[in-house]
């Protein structure tokens, strides 16, 4: 995985600047944002953008079977997908870091203060995307850079049903159903916004050609 400092964990990132660089966050890299990286790379594939994802405990895990089953009847094999923990004090050369709650973004803004404008919940991003959309002829990272630093911080004290995406980690396999139906649709928004015409049939369109 592009960005691992140590076989466990996901670090820094360097390479072509004309790549944007997203990393998913989640609890232990088991489930949420271990299935929006295989959601987003299917979404984005062939487009300049890389995607990684970790977690914020240590890594090592496996996904749930329930997971797994669902992950496999939309397409993605991640039987073998092991957990890796996010290196805080490595995340710098991430253009955007997006989170599945507003605690996440807490955790990695305490621990290094220079993240915050660039870490959003996955669901606030795309509501930031709708709010302020970039232009088409800067980088998204200088984007990020001078708009998200006016982001008020207060808006991730405690939990909002609006910005965090449920851990279906002890849930049976329609909970995860649920959970690819939310990531499918925060990250088609997110591809609208940031390629257009560039980007890939929507991923429920390509769920139903199958």
């Amino acid at each position: 995985m592009q960005g691992a400092s140590y076989a466990d964990q996901v670090g820094g990132t360097d390479g072509d600047r004309d790549v944007t660089r997203i990393l998913f966050v989640c609890t232990a890299n088991q489930c949420r944002s271990a299935m929006a990286e295989a959601i987003a790379r299917r979404r984005f594939a062939g487009l300049p953008f890389a995607f990684a994802s970790a977690g914020l405990i240590e890594g090592g895990r496996p996904m749930p079977p329930a997971g797994v089953q669902v992950a496999g009847e939309n397409g993605f094999d991640l039987s073998g997908h092991l957990s890796k923990r996010a290196d805080t004090t490595q995340l710098r050369g991430w253009d955007v870091i997006l989170t599945m709650t507003r605690e996440h973004v807490r955790e990695l803004v305490a621990a290094d203060r220079e993240l915050w404008p660039r870490v959003f919940t996955l669901p606030q991003f795309v509501r930031w995307l709708d709010e302020h959309p970039p232009s088409r002829h800067v980088l998204l990272r200088e984007w990020i850079e001078l708009a998200g630093s006016e982001r008020p911080r207060s808006d991730m004290i405690g939990s909002n049903e609006q910005d965090d995406i449920a851990d279906p980690v002890d849930e049976p396999a329609e909970a995860w159903r649920v959970l690819v139906a939310e990531l499918t649709s925060e990250i088609d928004s997110m591809a609208r916004h940031l390629v257009g015409d560039r980007a890939g049939a929507p991923l429920d369109a390509q769920f139903a050609a199958r």
